[in-house]
């Protein structure tokens, strides 16, 4: 697969970070650090995928569990922190600790139990931490279900930060040739995005 992306794109992208457009909303009054384009691209595919239960790896202030609450019977947020004011759900259940720990994921896996299952991956960028969760958490989704990687455009705009370790997309590059079972959604990434080449659905 060709993982390249244009220069136009690429500058769009990067103005709009500048612009803080990722840092700007709330849903219901609680924040999400994400485009509102992805946004749009995550309910086009949560809805045609419908899951019973999504597992997101990544929970910050809460407005993205509170999002995706609208798409699932349950949402299993994990975050390796406890941010007080993090909107309250009989739909949301939220666990403190290190998303890559094999007892957090055996929490999570019990949760989910025998449920139709997408996952959002948004915790720590880095592509060894990364590695983990989808060799932890992949194996979670259901066939037709999605798979969301975030913010793989600190790897397509080349963020100094990651430059040693590499980010999501280096990670995916890494898992998906292995994993034929996934293939990329079609027609839901939009132009401006956090999260290029990170829309998949697991074959049925």
């Amino acid at each position: 697969m060709d993982y390249k992306v244009g220069l136009f794109r690429r500058l769009a992208v990067k103005a709009a970070v500048r612009r803080g457009d990722d840092r700007k909303y709330t849903w219901f009054g609680h924040r999400m650090v994400k485009f509102p384009s992805d946004c749009m691209a995550m309910a086009t595919l949560l809805a045609r995928c419908r899951p019973q239960v999504l597992v997101e790896l990544g929970t910050q202030y809460g407005g993205s569990a509170l999002f995706f609450s609208n798409f699932a019977e349950q949402v299993v947020s994990v975050d390796i922190q406890d941010i007080a004011g993090r909107p309250q759900s009989p739909k949301i259940a939220y666990i403190t600790g290190d998303s890559g720990a094999q007892e957090v994921y055996e929490k999570v896996k019990a949760m989910v139990g025998g449920r139709a299952c997408s996952v959002a991956i948004d915790a720590n960028h880095h592509a060894p931490y990364v590695d983990r969760e989808l060799e932890l958490y992949a194996p979670l989704v259901s066939p037709g279900q999605a798979l969301i990687m975030d913010d793989t455009l600190v790897d397509v705009l080349n963020f100094r930060k990651f430059r040693e370790s590499g980010g999501p997309l280096r990670s995916i590059r890494k898992y998906m040739p292995k994993h034929p079972e996934f293939e990329l959604a079609a027609d839901i990434e939009p132009y401006l995005t956090t999260n290029f080449f990170g829309y998949w659905v697991k074959k049925r």
